[in-house]
């Protein structure tokens, strides 16, 4: 395995896990200051709108200056605002640094994935974005666990503590042991086309409004699904303690990890869009089920299904962004795909927030499923049984 994949690899799971930890916490963490659950909903819509506004520009800097610079940069805003949390003063600060969380986010992740894109061999580019997803989905899956635990044994502050000395030592690990990429060689200095042109690329297009509207049901309920498992009963929620609330999300995370790199390899050998479309499907039962959850092993099982689903779209969907990378630029295109997941993330949670302070938590479930198979309906119109790429991309491929 390439030296510059493995350090990347070790980084991203390292800050990843970092992130997880605080994942099933944020939203009781906002309901601490006496957050209302529209509230909540834009807390995670606030990170999400940065990582909108910051991940495409932060792509095409790093497709012109250094990749490697830019992800330092991204983790070392995770760090500082991992200890910023635990000094906000009410819940207008808490947004501030939630947005100031997202600008990190939207330099680190989607940016390590373009590096990792430019390292993939031709063919191989599930396998590449699969492991490279395997690396972000362990580390979240291991995270929620170990978040959960860290505050019923000790505090709600004790996770954000836990995510600064993890986020720092990722930045560690990159600053001694990730290559700095080659740089641009004077045949690829060439000016790359602004994003409006690149999304006449029908298969972008296509991947991007996926992403989006799929990004949007997914949103709907994560925003809302651990404060839904350990809410009381009365609530409508499960009433769930915090550790079993964080085993759920861990436990999902992991098994989603574990599907990365046998879905890359699907993906690189059968067609995408048959993939994407089928994770689609998988993913929108899985959150129509937790409605029927009533129970721990209810809600796992749930959580697995929707896992699955989840696990079958994310290498697709990468991979189609590495090959079609080769034209636009890697940080460009993977960061445009991080936009357009971001724009979905911006209006799940408000929706969720609005239907669960006017009703109560379970239509959060409905929305997000009937959203997802509506998002399959917009691929398959737009593609079908099109070709993976656009015919002037066959002989760059």
């Amino acid at each position: 395995m390439d030296k510059g994949l493995q350090v990347l690899l070790l980084t991203i799971f390292v800050a990843m896990l970092g992130l997880g930890i605080v994942g099933p916490i944020m939203p009781i963490y906002a309901e601490s200051f006496g957050a209302t659950y529209i509230q909540i909903g834009l807390l995670s819509s606030a990170w999400s709108i940065s990582r909108f506004i910051f991940s495409t520009p932060a792509g095409r800097l790093s497709d012109n200056t250094s990749k490697k610079r830019v992800i330092q940069i991204g983790l070392l805003i995770y760090s500082v605002v991992s200890l910023l949390y635990i000094f906000a003063a009410d819940f207008n600060w808490l947004l501030v640094f939630r947005f100031i969380h997202g600008i990190g986010s939207a330099m680190a992740s989607p940016i390590a994935m373009a590096y990792a894109a430019e390292l993939a061999p031709r063919g191989q580019e599930g396998k590449y974005m699969g492991t490279m997803n395997r690396a972000m989905f362990g580390g979240m899956g291991v995270g929620p666990l170990i978040g959960g635990t860290l505050t019923d044994m000790f505090n709600l502050s004790a996770p954000f503590y836990v995510m600064c000395a993890l986020t720092a030592f990722s930045l560690l690990l990159t600053t001694v042991f990730l290559p700095d990429e080659r740089k641009i060689a004077v045949a690829d200095r060439v000016k790359r086309p602004p994003l409006l042109e690149i999304l006449k690329n029908r298969t972008l297009l296509a991947c991007f409004i996926y992403r989006a509207v799929n990004s949007l049901g997914n949103s709907s309920i994560m925003g809302f699904l651990s404060l839904y498992m350990a809410s009381s009963l009365i609530d409508g929620g499960l009433g769930l303690t915090i550790t079993e609330a964080g085993t759920v999300l861990s436990v999902g995370q992991i098994i989603g990890a574990l599907m990365q790199r046998p879905s890359g390899d699907l993906a690189d050998k059968y067609n995408k869009n048959h993939l994407i479309m089928l994770g689609g499907f998988v993913s929108a039962v899985g959150m129509a089920l937790f409605v029927f959850s009533s129970t721990f092993l209810h809600v796992m099982a749930a959580r697995l299904v929707f896992a699955l689903g989840t696990a079958l779209i994310s290498p697709a969907l990468s991979s189609i962004a590495a090959i079609e990378g080769r034209l636009y630029g890697a940080g460009t295109t993977m960061s445009a795909l991080d936009s357009a997941m971001s724009l979905g993330m911006v209006v799940g949670p408000l929706l969720s927030g609005v239907l669960a302070d006017m009703f109560s938590m379970k239509p959060i479930f409905w929305v997000g499923s009937g959203i997802t198979f509506f998002g399959i309906i917009i691929f398959w119109a737009l593609l079908g049984r099109k070709p993976l790429t656009d015919p002037n991309m066959v002989a760059l491929i």
